[in-house]
């Protein structure tokens, strides 16, 4: 059980820098072109957005499996794509923490180089793997959280669900994918780890993809142009759930999909607090 909840809190941390990240882009929106240029919708209200994220995150799993498995350089492709997404995704979380004391201009010079210096470091230090990843998330989750609205949002995770059910139980090809990553031990996923029960036996380990990490902050993110208390309802759900959901993987020894009851979890936590009347 301290493995799981050695996750749940590497989850919860997440899920934490992500909201407050989102705080702080949001209210730097209309000021600093390198936050603005963050939203890559015209309206983040348009339903169909939810359809180009669809689209957007096929074409990525396409791309990723041909990498694998046609491809002798694969690994190379990928450690250059973890850099430039921990590069460009941890700078919007350094950018939140460093507007506390610095201007726009500042902040932004500052988180760029902090980003890159710190993917730097974990492109030579795999002990800094679940910290890469955590960052990563926040960033990206940001990204998604404030270019679609909260209908369109809710639209693409239950999109993004139904993918992940067919991806790990028709397809196969997202099993594929991460036993790949972990393999190679790339910041697509965040480890727990813990040592063997017994003698000759190997160690304990739980994974979980990161984008199973990201899917709850665009929510929480999203949900912040109804009213902060929606967002922490979805926190809720999305916690509860993923800690029901491990259990259950861990009991079973198994290999399921995340995204589906995380989604559920917080959809039905977010309508339990509109018919309470919350927001």
């Amino acid at each position: 059980m301290r493995l799981l909840a050695t996750m749940l809190l590497i989850f919860i941390i997440a899920q934490v820098l992500g909201i407050y990240t989102g705080i702080a882009i949001l209210l730097d929106m209309s000021h600093n072109p390198f936050v603005s240029g963050l939203v890559v919708t015209t309206d983040a209200s348009d339903p169909l957005n939810a359809l180009f994220f669809m689209g957007y995150i096929l074409a990525g799993a396409v791309f990723m499996i041909l990498m694998i498995r046609y491809f002798g350089l694969s690994a190379i492709l990928f450690e250059v794509m973890e850099f430039f997404l921990i590069s460009s995704a941890s700078s919007i979380v350094f950018y939140a923490f460093i507007r506390l004391v610095a201007g726009y201009e500042v902040s932004t010079l500052a988180a760029i180089a902090m980003a890159l210096a710190f993917s730097g470091i974990r492109r030579f230090s795999h002990g800094f793997k679940n910290a890469a990843a955590v960052l990563a998330t926040a960033g990206v989750g940001v990204i998604f959280g404030v270019s679609l609205g909260l209908l369109p949002m809710i639209v693409f995770l239950i999109f993004l669900s139904f993918y992940d059910f067919m991806a790990v139980f028709m397809t196969k090809h997202m099993v594929e994918m991460a036993e790949f990553v972990v393999k190679k031990d790339l910041a697509f996923t965040v480890t727990a780890r813990a040592p063997p029960p017994k003698p000759g036996m190997k160690e304990q380990r739980i994974d979980l993809g990161t984008g199973d990490m990201i899917a709850p902050i665009m929510m929480e993110v999203a949900a912040l142009q109804i009213s902060p208390i929606a967002t922490l309802f979805v926190f809720v759900g999305a916690v509860v759930s993923l800690g029901l959901f491990l259990t259950l993987v861990w009991k079973k020894k198994m290999v399921l999909p995340a995204l589906p009851p995380i989604v559920l979890g917080m959809l039905v936590s977010l309508m339990l607090g509109f018919l309470l009347g919350f927001y």
